[in-house]
């Protein structure tokens, strides 16, 4: 919508009512174009400052808005990721139960609508690039222009990621289709390849270009673009090109470094610690700024501050905590199986069906109803310890000390001993027991699923809970297969597309 200003002074009124013979010329003070944009850094850094808003954590979407990717209701990366693997159980029931148990198809079912909402994130691709491509034209002094360049390479290979973890390859606009966008184009999906060669190098530039560390909290560095394409890579099973950047950001130790108290990296006062390598800032009074993961998981009858609401949706799964060890400082005060409720009664695990209270960010004295100011935290420097000596041993086949010890700092941060000789005795075990262990210290996280995919037991997982719900409740869920490692194109962009979009295989 275009928005006109008219600034009227009172004197020219006054002589508009005396004559009748002015003549006022409206002006647009407000539309943007490529010629009269992108022309000084305070231009460069409000469009890169747009760029940031997909990523954003409390829109809850509506009034034509897609949601953003950080919110906390089922279409947010982390919450929805977690939900369909063995860690989180929704008590709302509604849809829940299907990601629970992995019960969607490429046709029927609710989640159709979070399925949609996610795909028709690719536009931010085609958006990303003209800004890059607007910055490149730019008369700003070329130093300049790097800096904003490289966060939006960096910001483009983030909104790559999501989308291909969820989707795999999706429809990419080229620059001569986005020089003409007025002729219809029906783009077909990249291949694996060409997928590739787009993250290198969005991600590879961003990394060139960027500081070492962001100029402020929640915004991407050169740790964060590494994380990123580390993820990606990962994904891809391009564990060589993985463990090179592992290693690169392993060496960034002291930037980075374990905090000693793992539940001071969730707390307010922690915000901005340096374990976390990428964040989004969250502020309970900026609308799309706020933090609902804490209302979503706090009951509603758990005292937690004088003006905090729970909604009590999300538990830790019962099947998943037993799987801690005795004395796991990961869950103290943050993972509770009782708790007195406003009643003044105790709640037990017995009351708790389906799971225990996760709390995994800390109290903020400062909540108000659902809205909290705690950051959610995206990628940590823990994940790079892990996640070299995974790939340590999966690119050497070997279980070498320097893997042992990454693991075992990880481990004696939480208060645990350090790996037995039976998780160490050879590749397989050892790995299994990362697995476990990345399951421990990033629940809530959003990480599961990957890292089950990666390890070839996200199909698995869910089949085991099937089975033992249609056992224990004779409830009907059918068994699923490898299809389910990415979720289903959405009907509608292959028919818009006519059918230059093809459906995942097996759905």
């Amino acid at each position: 919508m275009n928005i006109h200003r008219l600034y009227l002074p009172f004197i020219g009124g006054l002589l508009f009512l005396l004559t009748g013979c002015i003549e006022l010329n409206r002006e647009d003070f407000t539309e943007i174009y490529p010629d009269n944009f992108f022309k000084t850094e305070t231009d460069l850094k409000l469009a890169v400052d747009g760029l940031y808003y997909d990523f954003g954590t409390g829109d809850w979407g509506g009034n034509g808005r897609t949601p953003s990717i950080f919110i906390s209701d089922y279409n947010g990366y982390q919450t929805f990721s977690d939900m369909t693997t063995d860690v989180i159980w929704c008590n709302w029931g509604w849809q829940a139960d299907e990601y629970y148990f992995q019960q969607w198809t490429a046709t029927t079912g609710s989640v159709q609508s979070q399925f949609w909402n996610m795909f028709s994130h690719y536009n931010y691709l085609s958006k990303a690039r003209n800004t890059i491509r607007r910055i490149e034209e730019s008369p700003v002094e070329q130093e300049i222009k790097k800096k904003y360049l490289g966060e939006v390479h960096a910001l483009r290979g983030w909104m790559g990621l999501y989308l291909y973890d969820l989707f795999g390859p999706v429809p990419v606009a080229s620059d001569d289709v986005l020089d003409d966008p007025e002729t219809f184009v029906y783009l077909p999906r990249l291949t694996d390849e060409e997928y590739d060669a787009m993250m290198e190098e969005d991600l590879l530039n961003a990394i060139a270009m960027l500081p070492e560390m962001p100029e402020a909290r929640g915004r991407i560095a050169k740790g964060a673009a590494r994380m990123i394409l580390l993820k990606y890579y990962m994904i891809r099973g391009h564990y060589e090109k993985a463990e090179a950047l592992a290693r690169d950001l392993y060496a960034m130790e002291g930037k980075y470094t374990l905090q000693p108290d793992y539940g001071f990296i969730f707390s307010l006062a922690g915000a901005g610690n340096n374990e976390v390598i990428l964040q989004r800032p969250c502020n309970a009074v900026l609308f799309g700024a706020e933090n609902y993961l804490t209302a979503s998981y706090l009951p509603t009858d758990m005292p937690l501050t004088d003006k905090s609401t729970g909604w009590g949706g999300y538990v830790m799964a019962w099947d998943f905590y037993d799987t801690y060890e005795p004395g796991d400082k990961r869950l103290d005060n943050m993972v509770f199986t009782s708790y007195v409720n406003t009643s003044g009664k105790t709640i037990t695990r017995a009351d708790m069906k389906y799971g225990a209270v996760t709390l995994k960010y800390g109290k903020d004295p400062g909540m108000a109803d659902a809205k909290s100011n705690m950051d959610i935290v995206v990628y940590r420097y823990s994940d790079v310890l892990l996640s070299l000596a995974e790939l340590i041993v999966r690119n050497s086949g070997l279980v070498d000390d320097e893997a042992i010890q990454l693991v075992n700092r990880v481990r004696n941060r939480a208060g645990l001993d350090n790996l037995s000789a039976a998780q160490t005795a050879d590749a397989d075990a050892f790995l299994e027991a990362i697995l476990l262990e990345r399951g421990h210290e990033f629940y809530c996280e959003g990480l599961r699923r990957q890292d089950l995919i990666r390890f070839g037991k996200y199909v698995e997982y869910a089949n085991n809970r099937i089975n033992k719900i249609n056992t224990e409740e004779g409830r009907g869920y059918y068994n699923v297969n490898d299809s389910h490692n990415r979720f289903p194109i959405p009907a509608s962009f292959i028919d818009e597309s006519k059918s230059a979009i093809k459906q995942n295989p097996l759905y």
